[in-house]
């Protein structure tokens, strides 16, 4: 099964929480490369990005990079641990 990805505006994603939108481009990465390279037998007419070598696929990313780059960087589960155990030393 494809994964389908909504297409969104620039001023949309730019609403968006951080959170939602690297949920979005894990979504918009586990696309097919290709309808060929797919399990779909007929094209879907559903307006949803399926494919990466689509132009709207190419934009959607392209887009998503956009405002993410204007975002702070969230850390990651061993860079929160890090955080943690720093704050706990300095309180000792």
């Amino acid at each position: 099964m494809a994964n389908k990805v909504e297409p969104k505006s620039l001023a949309e994603l730019e609403s968006m929480h951080t959170g939602t939108l690297m949920t979005r481009r894990k979504a918009l990465l586990k696309c097919d490369e290709s309808f060929e390279a797919s399990n779909q037998t007929k094209p879907s007419n559903s307006g949803m990005i399926e494919f990466k070598n689509t132009p709207q696929w190419q934009q959607a990313y392209k887009d998503l990079k956009t405002v993410l780059d204007t975002r702070e960087n969230l850390p990651n589960k061993q860079q929160r641990k890090a955080i943690r155990q720093a704050k706990a030393k300095a309180r000792k």
